[in-house]
């Protein structure tokens, strides 16, 4: 079954994007602070508690309960499954509820050339390292104008060793005009099978939308951080195509998703880009100096911690079309200002 579930709203006090960003599997809602509900859940849990049971919280557990939300169990989505004539969408839900890599394998024998379910699997930790570099190639053969299928490949390419290819793989993002996580794709169909197996409508949706899985972020982060550990000193040139490069990679996870978490990566990116130059060198980012560079992002980043943190007990008072418009909000305009609209609802 899936973690704990990421409720508490988005403000970012104390977290650096500069600095590096840890990644778990899981969606969560950049405002978690992640050591505190470690901590209360040690606090609160029994030994002999189930460890993957998603409502460790019990705030978050009254907020789901309330909202009618039910997570199904493996026969309830096989149900289901079958209900929706083993479509490939059911099982990439099914595998993502579960996380079970399984039905990411189900759902390719249906369908050998899904990008969906070649891009869960390709991610999965559960598959060989050869079989994930194929199936990288794949979906970038299925998606030429994805940059997010180059970007998997790359990071693939240069966990299993092999730089040169990874740098290649990079280089040809450049052209690519697309950028397709699958988020908004996955939370769609976990909100279907949900409701499908018996949660409420906007219980389903405020799950899906923070309890998907993008580990796509942490690799992401680990090939900028390669890419510029590749910077040399004595060749200007290649060094600032690898800049540029990175802060590429940084302005696509950044402007092309309506996540607050990726556009802090993507801001993790393009600042990592611009260390070790001197404030007056010329950026590779269009007629700013490094030091203009580093304020613009900057204040991009300081108005991201201006946001307000809404925990469970909040939501659990809140009115549920409040909570529902904000749901809606968050994917037609983006966490960010979803968020900034809640704000001025729930003045504190």
């Amino acid at each position: 079954m899936l973690v704990l579930i990421a409720l508490t709203f988005l403000m970012i006090r104390g977290t650096d994007p500069s600095k590096d960003i840890p990644m778990g599997p899981k969606k969560f809602s950049p405002a978690l602070n992640s050591k505190k509900i470690k901590e209360n859940k040690q606090k609160n849990s029994s030994p002999d508690q189930n460890s993957n049971d998603p409502y460790h919280d019990s705030e978050t557990q009254e907020l789901m309960e309330q909202l009618g939300v039910s997570v199904p169990s493996r026969n309830e989505l096989e149900s289901y499954i079958t209900k929706n004539s083993t479509d490939v969408e059911s099982l990439v839900a099914a595998g993502i509820i579960l996380n079970d890599s399984s039905y990411f394998i189900r759902a390719l024998e249906n369908d050998p050339n899904d990008a969906h379910a070649l891009f869960c699997l390709a991610l999965n930790e559960s598959t060989e390292d050869a079989v994930k570099i194929d199936l990288a190639k794949k979906l970038l053969k299925e998606q030429p104008d994805n940059a997010i299928a180059s970007y998997l490949l790359a990071s693939i390419q240069a966990e299993s060793g092999n730089i040169d290819e990874s740098i290649d793989t990079l280089l040809g993002s450049f052209e690519q005009k697309g950028y397709d996580d699958f988020y908004n794709q996955t939370s769609l169909k976990v909100e279907d099978a949900l409701r499908g197996t018996g949660s409420s409508k906007s219980g389903s949706t405020l799950y899906s939308l923070w309890n998907v899985p993008v580990p796509i972020l942490a690799k992401i982060n680990e090939i900028a951080k390669t890419v510029m550990g590749l910077v040399p000193q004595s060749d200007p040139k290649k060094a600032q195509d690898l800049r540029s490069l990175v802060a590429s990679i940084g302005a696509n996870v950044s402007n092309n998703n309506t996540s607050i978490i990726n556009e802090l990566v993507g801001l993790s990116a393009q600042i990592k880009s611009l260390e070790g130059m001197e404030n007056d060198a010329v950026s590779h980012f269009e007629n700013l100096s490094a030091q203009e560079a580093r304020k613009s992002l900057e204040q991009r980043k300081n108005s991201i911690r201006n946001l307000t943190i809404f925990g469970p007990e909040e939501l659990i008072s809140m009115d549920s079309e409040i909570i529902e418009s904000y749901m809606n909000r968050v994917r037609t305009v983006g966490e960010y200002e979803a968020t900034r609209w809640l704000m001025k609802r729930n003045i504190r």
